[in-house]
């Protein structure tokens, strides 16, 4: 796939200069293997596709695959067709690299622009857009390129910038803009004299301290010198989404979207909040959070009936559902028999009595039923242990902790 870029395309030249994100020298150091891509289907593929037991062989679209993430999911994904595509030379040339280095016969990439992506005549079932869209002249033509090529029970997980966490960022971009700094070696030494003078309240601080890609000079030129980005609320995900014929299946961290992470049951915010339908209370939480700086979640196609994605924990077979532990979620059991749950950057969550004799018994086999009666809770009736497993497990859903596959995903 080739598709004409734009003369003096500004995006594709910084990309050209600078090589995003930082290369990586070797797929299989062992502390690159534990690096998984957000959409990755070993980290989502339980939410993707809560209905059916784990998927082997998908077709997968990297769009914008930059200088690593499609040789990464190759390298993870040997019996998975994976298409990688990317405006820049430089980011492929590395990406070459990767596939000869490991030998990733079932890696693909191409040249050009994810608006032209029907060019390749392709469908997917996972299509990965991760720091892309947001990147795009007209970012609907973009997201509504990869809809046209995303199978119809298709997953496709996207990451664009969040409006509220990234205001210190663009007071920045404007400044940079107004004394006229460029991309060049000099300039962004200068940039990096400018952040080590900003005030310890300055509204980019925060942002600074928790990104994990201005270490690198091609970061602090995708950061704060990037010509063209534009960041979204809650609100205006779901309206991009939904110029594309697609929905909202899920976030990646449920956490920052739902309140039990982010206050006290007892607090009077947290009453009303649980009043809200969820796409109202998602964007409660935006506001209230204040410093969200990338929204990633993940979409499918209008037409997929919801019945075979959305977690519906009044069904009348919860008890036949499966927890699911997320990849990345730390267990401490202590002395005392409690359970303490951790998921960086996050706060430790610790559960206690029935909650953690419960939660011990989660393996990612059993189900919430199973777990229930091999942990010894008791209860005077069925229903009131439905009930109590009901609640439990849509806690630690909203954190994030868990997710949950329907009894036909589980082969038994």
């Amino acid at each position: 796939m080739t598709s004409p870029t734009p003369s003096g395309d500004p995006v594709q030249a910084q990309y050209e200069q600078w090589v995003y994100p930082e290369p990586i020298r070797d797929l299989s150091d062992p502390q690159v293997r534990r690096v998984r891509d957000a959409g990755d289907p070993d980290v989502l593929g339980h939410a993707y596709w809560p209905d059916r037991p784990p998927r082997r062989g998908l077709h997968i679209l990297i769009a914008g695959c930059g200088s690593n993430a499609a040789a990464r999911y190759a390298f993870h994904h040997p019996e998975a067709t994976v298409i990688g595509v990317d405006l820049s030379e430089a980011s492929l040339a590395h990406e070459r690299r990767l596939k000869e280095q490991h030998r990733l016969d079932n890696l693909t990439l191409h040249k050009g622009r994810i608006e032209d992506i029907e060019r390749l005549g392709l469908s997917f079932d996972l299509v990965d857009s991760t720091g892309v869209l947001h990147h795009l002249p007209e970012p609907e033509r973009g997201i509504q390129a990869l809809a046209k090529v995303l199978r119809p029970d298709g997953a496709m997980f996207v990451m664009l910038y969040g409006a509220y966490g990234r205001t210190g960022v663009y007071m920045l971009q404007r400044l940079f803009r107004m004394l006229g700094v460029g991309q060049s070696p000099a300039d962004v030494a200068f940039v990096k004299q400018v952040l080590g003078a900003l005030k310890m309240d300055h509204p980019a601080r925060a942002y600074i301290e928790s990104a994990k890609d201005i270490h690198f000079d091609a970061g602090i030129v995708d950061t704060f010198l990037h010509p063209q980005d534009r960041a979204y609320t809650v609100a205006g995900c779901i309206d991009l989404l939904d110029r594309a014929g697609l929905v909202l299946q899920g976030w990646l961290d449920n956490c920052y979207y739902y309140p039990e992470w982010q206050m006290a049951r007892d607090h009077p915010l947290f009453e009303r909040l649980s009043r809200l339908p969820d796409p109202q209370l998602w964007q409660a939480m935006e506001l209230f959070h204040g410093r969200i700086s990338v929204h990633s979640f993940f979409a499918c196609h209008r037409t997929r009936d919801p019945a075979s994605y959305r977690i519906d924990f009044a069904r009348p077979d919860f008890m036949a559902m499966a927890p699911m532990r997320r990849m990345g979620l730390v267990c401490f059991t202590g002395t005392d028999g409690t359970v303490a749950l951790e998921r960086a950057p996050f706060p430790k969550i610790t559960l206690r009595d029935s909650h953690a004799a419960i939660f011990r018994q989660v393996d990612d086999r059993k189900t919430v039923g199973e777990c229930f009666r091999a942990s010894g809770v008791h209860a005077e009736s069925e229903e009131i242990a439905a009930s109590f497993c009901r609640g439990m497990f849509r806690d630690l859903w909203r954190l994030g902790c868990v997710d949950l596959l329907f009894p036909s995903a589980l082969a038994r």
